[in-house]
């Protein structure tokens, strides 16, 4: 892992470094104008700056995802890309470190920044939102990261009665029916993050991820078309009391760019 965009070891980083305990700032944002500005942007010139604060150790991992439509209608107003960047601890995502993309200046050549200044000018971000997790459970299937590209993950949000009761009913009875069944279901990785900030009401204060290979493996599991063999323990589970309202918002995003530390 260095500088070629497909090596293999920054791959979904998001998840990959995101081990247990790790510090996730989800940073979403809608993006209007030139898409293909912005992606450039992105996946090229601040990937490489997120590179070089990865390898010098401010940052765990920088990766740009980007929102799964099925159409064009009613999306207007809807996030569009999202940044995930993960952090070892409170104290790193709190140091000035954490704000890598003042380095530009330092890690890109004079043609490097004049393009991108060039390509900033032809779209706009109309809105954007940052929230923070810590990872509390977390699985990982492929050993190999060639498996997670363009994987698509699904963030399920909810605002449980026992928030305590859910991140623990979720460790102790549905990761290990996640470890047994996942790969039988074409899955890539599961896990669930506990909010730091913002709180409040009217925001979630924990989530939990679905990560697939395909679009088709996602949908089939919202079906719950599994294989005879696979039973979940829904009769163990006391969720209908913990969080009585279900998941209140669910996203679905596909990987576009990422970098790592080592």
């Amino acid at each position: 892992m260095k500088k070629l965009f497909f090596t293999i070891t920054v791959l979904f980083s998001l998840l990959i470094n995101a081990q247990e305990g790790a510090i996730i700032t989800m940073h979403a944002a809608l993006v209007e104008g030139d898409l293909n500005a912005f992606e450039k942007v992105e996946s090229v010139y601040m990937k490489k700056v997120a590179q070089h604060a990865a390898d010098r150790g401010d940052i765990l991992a920088w990766n740009l995802l980007k929102a799964v439509r099925l159409d064009g209608v009613n999306d207007e107003e809807q996030f569009n890309y999202m940044f995930v960047q993960s952090n070892k601890s409170v104290q790193d995502i709190l140091d000035p470190k954490n704000m890598f993309w003042n380095l530009a200046e330092d890690v890109l050549s004079a043609e490097e920044l004049s393009d991108l200044n060039n390509l900033r000018s032809k779209y706009t971000w109309t809105k954007d939102i940052h929230v923070v997790y810590r990872i509390e459970s977390g699985l990982w299937f492929p050993s190999d990261p060639d498996a997670y590209k363009d994987a698509v993950i699904q963030f399920n949000f909810a605002k449980p009665k026992d928030k305590t009761g859910f991140l623990a009913e979720n460790s102790s009875l549905w990761k290990p029916f996640f470890a047994a069944n996942g790969p039988k279901m074409n899955m890539l990785s599961w896990g669930t993050g506990n909010k730091i900030h913002p709180t409040g009401d009217e925001w979630a204060s924990v989530m939990t991820w679905d990560m697939f290979s395909s679009l088709a493996d996602l949908f089939n599991y919202r079906l719950g078309d599994f294989s005879d063999n696979i039973e979940p323990p829904v009769r163990e589970s006391n969720m209908n009391e913990i969080n009585p309202g279900g998941f209140y918002q669910v996203a679905t995003w596909r990987w576009m760019a990422g970098a790592s530390a080592n």
